[in-house]
């Protein structure tokens, strides 16, 4: 399958940014469970997304 037809398919079933929030909510579900997957590891991540995760894990810790 082609990226394009990849999107396609996923825009026209359970989009994660989908204005229907039952929608969205399953699409970020599918999502989350697609990344965890096919993830080698989570330190291959984005840096953005690196960064953000270190921003959420001190915040938590600040919660304690």
């Amino acid at each position: 399958m082609k990226p394009e037809e990849a999107i396609g398919h996923i825009e026209s079933l359970y989009p994660a940014d989908s204005e229907y929030e039952d929608t969205a909510e399953i699409g970020i579900r599918l999502l989350t469970k697609a990344k965890r997957e096919t993830m080698a590891s989570w330190r291959d991540l984005p840096t953005n997304t690196l960064i953000r995760y270190a921003q959420l894990c001190i915040q938590k810790e600040d919660q304690h």
